[in-house]
């Protein structure tokens, strides 16, 4: 997972889908140092330092740590396009025509992540979330599997600024910069704008 967002000077997060290739007027959210946009053919497209990268976003990029959102990152993003693309031709072959998918066309990492199940008899079929990457899971089903857990992560997220501003910890600036890349994510998919849990309401977008 890589860093997908800088800020500008007027204080505007931008997305690496917004801006052109290389060196940018963006900054980074965690250090304040410039970034470069890397939109190449091989790497999924993401914001650099010009300089050094510093460790806030190093120990993120190690440990895929960058707030994302559920299902909706982690259902698509971080499938390889080789991936995506066998995924489209099986569910085309078998998923739409209600047919088992044969042991030996099913990648281990697709079973892994919970893509594809056995459906016995040596065979497979698509999950509800396996559905998700190649767009044939209904709107609504994929909303109400979604929604909750995005509006969870957002609660997770704003706890931890809270405690680390009741804490006086060192981290607090981490905390925020991780809230604010989640915030921007919210806004462009146009999920919610608020959302009531556990009679509290969030606000999304402050």
């Amino acid at each position: 997972m890589w860093l997908k967002f800088g800020v500008a000077l007027s204080g505007e997060l931008m997305s690496i889908d917004e801006v052109v290739r290389g060196k940018t007027n963006l900054a980074c959210l965690y250090c304040g140092g410039g970034l470069t946009a890397k939109k190449g053919s091989v790497k999924e497209h993401h914001f650099a330092h010009t300089g050094e990268t510093c460790k806030p976003v190093s120990q993120r990029i190690k440990a895929k740590a960058f707030p994302s959102l559920p299902l909706y990152d982690n259902f698509n993003i971080e499938l390889k396009e080789e991936e995506l693309e066998q995924l489209k031709v099986l569910w085309k072959e078998y998923g739409v025509q209600k047919r088992s998918i044969p042991k030996d066309l099913v990648n281990f990492r697709w079973e892994l992540k919970g893509l594809l199940e056995s459906s016995g008899d040596r065979s497979y079929e698509f999950t509800h979330l396996g559905k998700i990457p190649v767009g044939a899971l209904p709107l609504a089903l994929f909303n109400q599997v979604q929604e909750p857990l995005l509006v969870s992560e957002l609660v997770t997220l704003e706890g931890s600024v809270e405690i680390a501003e009741a804490g006086g910890l060192s981290c607090l600036e981490e905390r925020r910069a991780d809230l604010l890349i989640y915030r921007a994510q919210l806004r462009r998919i146009g999920s919610m704008s608020m959302k009531t849990v556990s009679n509290y309401t969030y606000e999304v977008f402050p």
